[in-house]
């Protein structure tokens, strides 16, 4: 698979002829990151919110990656 950029927008070629964008690819494009008006998306928007009023991140990814390479891992 080769990806190529034009302009921050990701673009992605099998076998010459062009193929869909991964996950990440969508995610991580200049493209993605704004709305059609030119303003961050909506989630993006909240994320900040939530940040700047000091909500807590509730993500179980470290604690669960702790307990496995602690216990699990082998």
């Amino acid at each position: 698979m080769n990806s190529k950029s034009s302009c921050g927008k990701t673009k992605v070629e099998q076998g010459g002829e062009s193929a869909p964008r991964l996950p990440h690819e969508r995610d991580q494009s200049s493209d993605s990151q704004e709305t059609q008006d030119g303003n961050p998306p909506e989630v993006g928007r909240k994320a900040h919110e939530d940040v700047e009023r000091g909500v807590v991140d509730t993500d179980r990814g470290p604690p669960s990656d702790r307990v496995y390479n602690e216990k699990l891992r082998r």
